[in-house]
């Protein structure tokens, strides 16, 4: 059985559980990942944020790396579009359901500030999921410029 699978399992039997016992099991996924060979790539955005992917675009998520090198994600699969700047990362996202289906009539909006932080633990530190209409106007709020636009899409994930 693959770990996506293991993982899928796991998060079943979890499901009405505690929050903070599915973030644990999720490290303990990702550690899982590791050892069984599960490959991942990355792709730097900014301070201590990355784009992430385990074996599949599809698992696409941004992520903040921790000093022990592993990675907190932030904005899970599946992402398929970003841009940043030095105060800000934007986001878009097509929510998964359970068995790793892409739900694309759905596109939730992130905003993740860098500098002026909304949390101080970094997987919570995001507004969203917004819709189109709550982004466009969050954005107006903080004030990010019009030039922030999405500068990374994956056309294949859109």
């Amino acid at each position: 059985m693959g770990c996506k699978m293991e993982c899928l399992f796991a998060f079943k039997l979890l499901d009405g559980v505690f929050y903070n016992m599915r973030k644990i099991l999720k490290y303990l996924c990702g550690l899982l990942g590791l050892l069984t060979g599960c490959s991942i790539g990355d792709t730097h955005l900014i301070d201590k944020y990355y784009l992430v992917t385990i074996d599949v675009d599809e698992d696409l998520s941004v992520s903040y790396k921790l000093e022990s090198g592993s990675y907190l994600g932030v904005v899970n699969p599946t992402v398929f579009a970003v841009g940043f700047n030095d105060d800000f990362i934007i986001v878009k996202q097509h929510p998964t359901n359970f068995g790793d289906t892409i739900n694309r009539s759905i596109t939730d909006y992130y905003i993740i500030p860098i500098n002026n932080k909304v949390n101080k633990w970094p997987d919570e530190n995001k507004i969203g999921p917004l819709t189109h209409e709550e982004f466009l106007i969050k954005r107006k709020e903080l004030k990010i410029p019009d030039e922030l636009d999405f500068s990374t899409v994956l056309k294949k994930l859109e």
